[in-house]
């Protein structure tokens, strides 16, 4: 939309310069017809040129506000995404609550012990619009500390080493009095590229005091208490020198604080729409398309399973399905062959999972001869191959599930 600006005509029909061009409420000043023909007075070049520049410095700051896709370093911050156990982990599911285990897509758990918290994921129904998908950690254990980190891969930090770098997110609790000291921290890894201790606590010590961390890892900033409510709100902790010397990889660290003020078994902590970005000053969570998400997310963990679907389950819905006319009904490998969804990370780990009862380890064979162990025979960052000695049966047909794992 424009004010007498690019886009207006004269009354003859002609375009008509001058005015300020609002782009979504960005307004950008144009010079005038008037000050365009000046520019060739050249007593006039000086004032002009310096029209023209803010002309050119307006344009950039709306394209640089308006860029998308590459602000927020973190993957999955609006906990969308939770491929590896659907709504709940705990001490019973495929994928247990235990401590430094990736969880909902690209978030550790870090906690003082195993099962010290369930995880849910909660949809459309939290955060400060009170329509965002969050973390939910529910306390089993009570008196321990415990927190979500997200590893960084080094390749994608760059827009932040040796510069400054602001955290946003948003957070509540169930009871502050029991739930009182909820602390963020970001922290630079300085061990190699991309070859991180995952777990990065060595020590949780008492409340009130920071964890020690483990060799190699160090506190961007020192954490405090953010004194988060039982209400929605939003956490900045800007201006972060990202300063350690040889710094390969970078995190993010929220976590519970208490110890003696003996939290409860049922008070949760719930956090959405996570951001570390450059800058000074932190800026709006920035949302990304559902497909671009998800993306993002099987570059380090993806799966034959509908989304929503826990692996390990018994389902053929999904399942690659291969087969062939053995002629001499005899046993003799198939070979089977899945393209990943993106290129990953690194050459993933797998695990088969049969159709029948979600078995690891192994596929079906669907024309009566059973379950058959699984081999890799070849994988790299975007497919993977193996086979699988199929019994007697003059027409084989395998199927099952396949998850890959390539994490930090």
């Amino acid at each position: 939309a424009a004010a007498g600006g690019i886009a207006s005509v004269a009354a003859d029909g002609s375009p008509q310069l001058g005015g300020d061009l609002d782009l979504n409420g960005n307004n950008i000043d144009f010079p005038t017809t008037a000050n365009i023909s000046d520019c060739l007075d050249e007593d006039d070049m000086a004032s002009d040129s310096a029209t023209m520049l803010a002309t050119q410095q307006s344009i950039k700051k709306y394209v640089d506000d308006n860029a998308g896709s590459a602000k927020n370093l973190l993957i999955n911050g609006c906990m969308t995404f939770s491929q590896r156990g659907g709504v709940t982990f705990d001490s019973t599911t495929n994928t247990v609550n235990s401590d430094d285990t990736v969880l909902l897509d690209r978030w550790i758990l870090l906690s003082d012990g195993n099962d010290i918290v369930d995880v849910r994921k909660t949809v459309d129904s939290g955060g400060v619009s009170g329509k965002e998908d969050y973390i939910s950690l529910d306390v089993e254990t009570a008196q321990k500390k415990f927190g979500i980190l997200q590893v960084i891969e080094r390749d994608n930090i760059k827009s932040i080493t040796g510069g400054t770098a602001s955290l946003s997110f948003e957070a509540k609790v169930s009871n502050a009095t029991r739930l009182s000291d909820i602390r963020a921290v970001v922290v630079a890894w300085d061990g190699g590229a991309d070859a991180v201790t995952s777990d990065i606590i060595s020590a949780w010590g008492a409340e009130g005091s920071n964890p020690t961390l483990v060799a190699n890892w160090t506190a961007e900033n020192t954490a405090a208490n953010l004194s988060v409510t039982t209400s929605w709100a939003r956490y900045t902790i800007e201006n972060i020198s990202i300063d350690t010397s040889g710094v390969w990889n970078v995190g993010v660290f929220i976590y519970q604080n208490n110890v003696a003020t003996n939290d409860t078994v049922t008070d949760t902590v719930d956090i959405t729409n996570i951001q570390l970005e450059a800058g000074a000053t932190a800026t709006s969570f920035e949302y990304r398309s559902k497909g671009e998400e998800l993306a993002l997310c099987q570059r380090y963990y993806a799966k034959t399973y509908n989304d929503e679907t826990v692996p390990a389950t018994a389902t053929a819905v999904g399942a690659p399905h291969f087969g062939d006319n053995n002629t001499n009904n005899a046993i003799h490998q198939m070979f089977i062959r899945w393209h990943f969804p993106v290129q990953m990370r690194v050459t993933p780990t797998a695990v088969f999972y049969d159709v029948n009862s979600g078995t690891a380890g192994q596929w079906t064979e669907s024309s009566g001869g059973g379950d058959v162990a699984v081999t890799v025979n070849q994988a790299g960052q975007n497919v993977l191959s193996a086979w699988m000695n199929t019994p007697s049966q003059a027409d084989s047909r395998v199927r099952g599930h396949i998850t890959v794992d390539a994490e930090l």
